[in-house]
């Protein structure tokens, strides 16, 4: 299965969610699918590569060894990074009142197969 159709499964999945994308560390987007035209999953992958790499960079320092997963919650939207491998990461934007556990399920769930993608 492609990365495209992988990510349209996860989307069409999760009702709640706005947009899903696989994002290289350097901040590029390979490949995205989104409900709202208007969301910049463009902007979001360059802006939370660096806060990945930064909370890598913590997590290494304080031997809790690699993150494997990060979130930030707003007002208006919830934002998991999930890390394919050491080179990208899957970013989820998604409605506050979605449902997480079923989101962090599907991330992690994509992860083996988006690996032989990459």
């Amino acid at each position: 299965m492609s990365l495209s159709d992988q990510l349209q499964g996860m989307l069409k999945d999760l009702e709640e969610a706005g947009g899903i994308a696989v994002v290289g560390m350097d901040g590029i987007i390979v490949e995205e699918k989104k409900r709202d035209p208007q969301m910049d999953l463009s902007m979001l992958g360059a802006e939370f590569s660096g806060f990945f790499k930064s909370a890598g960079k913590l997590s290494e320092s304080v031997e809790f060894g690699e993150v494997s997963e990060l979130m930030t919650s707003a007002d208006r939207s919830v934002v998991i990074l999930r890390r394919v491998t050491p080179e990208y990461f899957l970013i989820l934007v998604m409605r506050p009142d979605g449902n997480l556990g079923k989101a962090r399920f599907l991330l992690r769930r994509a992860v083996p197969q988006l690996k032989t993608e990459l």
